[in-house]
């Protein structure tokens, strides 16, 4: 079953809806889906929305389908990606500027990270979408997108370094202050261990450290969610500026068999027990991957999940019908919840304050951008060399290495409607993670050892 991001049955955006469409969100016709904004608002703003998971994906499901309908509808947005860039935005300006209550930002967060709500996401997506795919190709991308990965990271710190010392800033504090901490793999996976590693090697508190670092993490990471929507723009219409610039979804530019293209066609019917098969396998894999992280904490879940489903693609274990039925549950995941997450990250994970804070320091901004548009085009361009498109090398090796790991991921991703690359995205931001915190600790040593 080929995989395709066309979130709530929207038509590509070349094509363009068919007229019954343009009147419905999913299959609600709009007058009636005005009458469910009535309502999620109102228990929004009379403080009756329930602090549950279940209201934080109801409010959050609302406001995202809504907002993604009309971005994508609307000429002028549509062009840039509007609807993901509308959920992650409009959400994040009202709770800035205090158009919402105190009470919706508090729920949406504690919906969105704090019950765990991204978890269910990210290993849904990562399973499914490694199961839909062949695994001749598993096998030829893999080794591939690793190098690529390494060797853009190495070109960009080598880079960064001699412009900031060229420049007087300082090849220690561009590399240690801005370009690590943005291709660490987030706050929780980058940030955080960095800071304490900071503090045990320097000297003083890790939450200063925070402090200083977390900014340009932030700002990066809206910077790439801006920069998903330009590839989105320039790849909407089957733009083609060389040989190999736009895989319109595929990584690999090796032609495929007609072997291989049957068996990613290959369509069969929704059904009711093929998504509790997904959803049950997906379950299982996330819980034997929980276990291993219990057992080798330096191996972040995420990774034993791809790990995981990757044996099993590769070993062929599993009946088809039950990696079919996994991938059905990856696209009805993707389908109804994604413009929902992307609101979850607006509230939870964009920072206008700091954005702003970071913009009230030039320099410091000045290296943020240069470290998102020169990982984003190295890693585009060593993915060329390495026979894999350009747009779909630099957006998952490149972005999602600087964006703010598995949310800003999913974020990224969704822009430009190339969710099924999410594996290829965690292995980024995992083992790029890992190659960047384990280049700090040399680093630290070198300059303060």
């Amino acid at each position: 079953m080929k995989i395709k991001d066309a979130v709530h049955g929207a038509q590509s955006a070349d094509a363009g809806p068919v007229p019954s469409e343009r009147a419905k969100i999913l299959s609600i016709p709009w007058p009636w889906y005005l009458v469910l904004v009535t309502v999620g608002l109102g228990a929004v703003y009379t403080g009756t929305l329930p602090e549950n998971i279940f209201g934080g994906l109801a409010i959050a499901m609302i406001i995202g389908c809504g907002l993604f309908w009309i971005g994508d509808r609307t000429p002028a947005l549509s062009a840039i990606g509007g609807g993901p860039l509308l959920c992650v935005f409009v959400p994040a300006l009202s709770v800035y500027f205090g158009l919402v209550p105190d009470s919706f930002a508090a729920i949406v967060k504690d919906w969105f990270t704090g019950y765990g709500f991204v978890e269910i996401l990210v290993a849904s997506i990562i399973a499914g979408s490694i199961l839909g795919m062949d695994r001749r190709f598993l096998i030829k991308a893999g080794g591939r997108f690793c190098a690529v990965i390494v060797v853009a990271f190495a070109v960009v710190v080598s880079i960064i370094g001699a412009l900031a010392a060229v420049t007087g800033f300082g090849f220690r504090n561009a590399v240690l202050d801005v370009t690590i901490p943005i291709m660490a793999g987030g706050i929780s996976g980058g940030a955080i261990p960095l800071s304490q590693m900071y503090a045990d090697t320097i000297g003083g508190d890790a939450q200063q450290y925070m402090s200083g670092i977390v900014p340009p993490i932030i700002c990066a990471n809206l910077l790439c969610i801006v920069l998903a929507s330009v590839y989105a723009n320039l790849t909407r219409r089957r733009t083609k500026l060389f040989v190999g610039f736009n895989g319109h979804g595929e990584m690999l530019r090796i032609k495929a068999t007609a072997d291989q293209v049957a068996a990613v066609t290959e369509k069969r019917p929704l059904t009711i027990s093929g998504l509790g098969t997904g959803l049950l396998l997906t379950g299982a894999i996330y819980l034997v991957g929980a276990m291993l992280q219990a057992a080798v904490p330096a191996v972040h879940l995420y990774a034993w999940v791809i790990l995981l489903t990757a044996a099993l693609k590769l070993s062929g274990a599993l009946p088809r019908g039950v990696e079919e039925s996994t991938t059905e549950w990856y696209q009805f995941v993707v389908k109804l919840w994604v413009p929902a997450a992307l609101v979850g990250i607006g509230v939870s994970l964009i920072d206008i304050e700091q954005i702003a804070e970071l913009a009230s320091r030039p320099a410091y901004l000045a290296f943020t951008v240069a470290t998102v548009l020169i990982t984003a085009l190295t890693a585009g361009f060593v993915g060329w060399l390495l026979k894999l498109y350009f747009v779909e090398s630099s957006i998952t090796a490149g972005l999602c290495m600087t964006d703010l790991g598995g949310s800003g991921d999913i974020a990224t991703l969704g822009t430009t409607r190339r969710m099924h690359l999410l594996p290829f995205a965690q292995i980024t931001s995992r083992l790029g993670g890992g190659l960047v915190l384990l280049s700090a600790s040399g680093f630290l040593a070198y300059f303060y050892g």
